[in-house]
């Protein structure tokens, strides 16, 4: 434990990952006060929690680590202390906001959630490829994606990937929900097909 700690308190970018929930917590809190108008700052702080995410599994010395004896599920694992981080921020400014979250702040949640997990499963992948730094063009895609996504709300009814509002709209909301829980699911399968190698065990066999 103490080697992974101390691993993971050096490889993590912790000032990138602090001033991304730094702002997840400001970009939160404005929509609590104004969330009829602001709401579609949700998806720029989604974003960031993705990009944040997968800043965490960045690996700068890339050319060292990956032939040592410690596995990627090793390294993945001690860089999920930062993940830690940002779901325990994410957790706190949805409690806080809960009741200006058009009373599905357990949807918001998941939102958050699952960006943080598929954040972190594109990274780890994009690694297991051989990639040294996959977070920063990873955080360059998924903030203005989810931040233009939220805007346009394209597909508003179909896809709703931020649904808005409250009135004659829970349909979206739950639909929404299946959508999220679904990517997190697929997230949760990349990370452990990258982890474990498998596409190696393939082609030995």
């Amino acid at each position: 434990m103490p080697n992974l700690l101390t691993y993971a308190a050096r490889a993590i970018p912790w000032w990138r990952v602090g001033v991304a929930a730094a702002l997840v917590a400001v970009i939160m809190e404005l929509v609590r006060w104004h969330p009829w108008t602001l709401w579609p700052l949700e998806g720029t702080a989604v974003g960031l929690l993705a990009g944040a995410s997968a800043w965490c599994a960045d690996e700068q010395s890339a050319a060292v680590v990956d032939g040592a004896p410690r596995g990627l599920g090793w390294r993945t694992l001690a860089r999920l202390t930062g993940v830690v981080v940002l779901i325990a921020v994410w957790a706190a400014v949805v409690a806080h906001g809960r009741y200006e979250m058009f009373g599905h702040a357990s949807t918001v949640l998941l939102h958050g959630l699952v960006a943080i997990a598929a954040g972190l499963a594109w990274a780890t992948w994009r690694r297991s490829m051989g990639e040294a730094m996959p977070g920063l063009a990873t955080a360059s895609v998924a903030v203005p994606l989810a931040t233009a996504w939220a805007i346009v709300r394209p597909w508003e009814h179909r896809v709703p990937v931020f649904p808005y509002g409250e009135f004659g709209v829970a349909d979206d909301w739950r639909l929404s929900a299946v959508l999220w829980a679904a990517l997190g699911a697929a997230a949760l399968l990349l990370i452990v097909y990258a982890i474990t190698e498998m596409r190696w065990v393939r082609k030995r066999a």
